[in-house]
């Protein structure tokens, strides 16, 4: 903590410069480090107790909850990376008037950027710091107020103090730290329950299966659920085109290339590496906590009880590594959207850095507070996680379909927000909804805000052409739905073609299922199955080398 408060002083400077270094570190990173800054900033204290819960609760298939945005990824590497860092945002709201003209444009900016910054980033914050306040619960016996206070105040002061330039430099430090805890105590752990063949051959085929078990039937609730991750989840996610942190990171990037690898190697690492150790580690707590009932409380109780003083120790820091990691890009992130969004183009439009820097500290102390008071009442992690999955769904497809279609427009995004709010609202407090299946939520919720938001936007109108000209000429998109505005522009070059897009999402898609699993596979002795997935990673991993990372430019 001292250490990553040193870091903190030692970039308030150059942070202090103006709000392209606090919030981008002046657009010059390299793509190792803003890679490793998203797998970092998504590998949080709160993680590895998820997993443990879904892997005790239900077994390795339910991972599918989240390796679902597999799909996402790809699509925010070979679709979005290049054109994000074409347009040169700050944040991802910023597109919004970029992309939109007219008073609704501004409208829709300023709301985005409180409704990201102080309620979807405040619940995903909350959820961070509760697995914080479990684990410092079971290892130090601390209460939840004092646990709240101490977890968050030094990652408050460094981040705070130096900006994007802090996060992201602690990031590197703290990514190592946290996956060398994970990976010792996945270790101790297996030695503790016997050994991989002992837990394999101890605990049951359906927990160690990769696939929901089809033995209840094709609409069986299991299954049904598993479709409704890979089907919906993925796409209708509010961060379908990369999301405010992803974003965040591509647009620090030097250059177009360096955005689209370092989002590629994020995804390698954050689905096919950093996996293994939280879901081996959960493996075998059913071997040593057979009848525990806090699933999600049994890793940090594996920390305290299997491992020696030292690394214990060291473990702990870990823990604290991963959740500072986490706190401190949503920190950053959430100040940027409301002074880069809101403060700045609607309070105080001309004044000076200093000033808008000084606005982004106090504001990132006031939304501390209130991220503190609603961790207090929150209980479970996996509640909060697919709580968010559902009451951000509905708008991931009109984020989507804007790259790619002219006639949407402000309306569209307005109306797709204001019928998943209202939607998400319903499913879970009504009493009939709310005890359904969640892939029965999420189908309503999504149907529902993607019938209002298509509606809308026929009936609305459309969005001025100068403005489409000029976002078309900045970005290129490319696909068939920008026609008439090409044909304003006349023939331009360099626009992505679609086809071929799709076929290197597919292609990236199958590349890192086929490690994750491949690498699943072979932990657990699996290897005549490990080395068809290994080939298949071979493969796909030829094709997009081929035609992509073997081009010369940044294009």
């Amino acid at each position: 903590m001292l250490i990553f408060l040193g870091v903190g002083l030692y970039f308030t400077k150059r942070a202090s410069k103006d709000t392209g270094e606090f919030f981008l570190s002046g657009r010059n990173l390299p793509w190792w480090l803003a890679g490793t800054s998203m797998v970092a900033t998504t590998f949080s204290s709160d993680t590895p107790l998820y997993i443990t819960g879904l892997i005790r609760s239900e077994g390795i298939y339910e991972n599918w909850q989240w390796w679902c945005f597999i799909f996402s990824g790809m699509l925010s590497v070979f679709f979005f990376a290049r054109l994000w860092r074409r347009l040169g945002v700050v944040t991802d709201v910023e597109l919004i008037e970029m992309r939109y003209s007219g008073r609704s444009a501004s409208i829709l900016r300023g709301f985005k950027s409180v409704y990201f910054s102080l309620i979807i980033h405040t619940i995903i914050k909350a959820q961070v710091i509760l697995a914080m306040v479990k684990i410092l619960d079971v290892t130090l016996g601390w209460g939840k107020w004092e646990s709240i206070v101490i977890a968050t105040l030094i990652t408050l002061a460094y981040a705070t103090m130096s900006g994007y330039w802090g996060v992201v430099s602690t990031d590197f430090v703290q990514f190592i730290l946290a996956m060398v805890g994970s990976i010792t105590l996945a270790v101790i752990a297996v030695t503790k329950a016997g050994g991989m063949d002992f837990i394999t051959t101890h605990v049951s085929a359906k927990t160690l299966s990769f696939f929901p078990p089809m033995n209840e039937g094709f609409f069986s609730t299991v299954f049904m659920t598993f479709l409704g991750y890979v089907g919906l989840s993925w796409w209708s996610k509010y961060s379908s085109d990369g999301g405010g942190v992803i974003v965040q990171r591509m647009a620090s990037c030097r250059n177009e290339k360096e955005s689209l690898i370092a989002t590629f190697y994020f995804n390698v690492a954050n689905y096919g590496l950093r996996t293994w150790p939280w879901i081996i580690a959960a493996l075998a707590s059913l071997i040593i906590y057979p009848t525990a009932t806090d699933h999600e409380a049994v890793y940090p109780r594996m920390v305290i009880e299997l491992l020696p003083v030292g690394i214990k120790g060291l473990m702990l820091a870990s823990f604290f590594a991963a959740f500072m990691s986490t706190l401190s890009t949503y920190l950053n992130l959430s100040s940027a959207y409301f002074v880069n969004d809101f403060y700045k183009p609607f309070v105080r439009k001309d004044a000076s850095e200093k000033h808008y820097i000084s606005v982004s500290r106090w504001i990132t102390i006031i939304f501390s507070i209130a991220t503190g008071i609603v961790t207090f009442y929150v209980t479970s992690i996996v509640g909060v996680f697919k709580f968010l999955i559902a009451f951000g769904s509905g708008t991931g497809l009109v984020y989507i379909i804007r790259w790619f279609w002219w006639r949407v427009n402000a309306w569209s995004e307005i109306s797709a927000m204001i019928a998943s709010t209202i939607m998400s609202t319903i499913v879970y407090t009504n009493a009939y909804l709310s005890i359904q299946p969640f892939y029965v939520k999420l189908f309503l919720i999504i149907s529902v805000s993607t019938i209002v938001w298509i509606t809308v936007t026929f009936i609305s109108h459309p969005v001025e052409k100068e403005k489409l000209v000029l976002f078309y000429k900045k970005t290129l998109p490319g696909g068939p739905g920008w026609g008439p505005v090409r044909k304003l522009v006349g023939e331009v070059h360099g626009g992505a073609q679609l086809a071929e897009q799709v076929m290197q999402w597919l292609n990236g898609s199958l590349f890192v299922i086929a490690i994750t699993i491949g690498l699943g596979k072979a932990v657990l002795g699996m290897y005549i199955s490990a080395g068809i997935w290994f080939s298949a990673a071979v493969i796909t991993a030829v094709n997009i080398i081929r035609k992509n990372f073997n081009r010369r430019g940044n294009g």
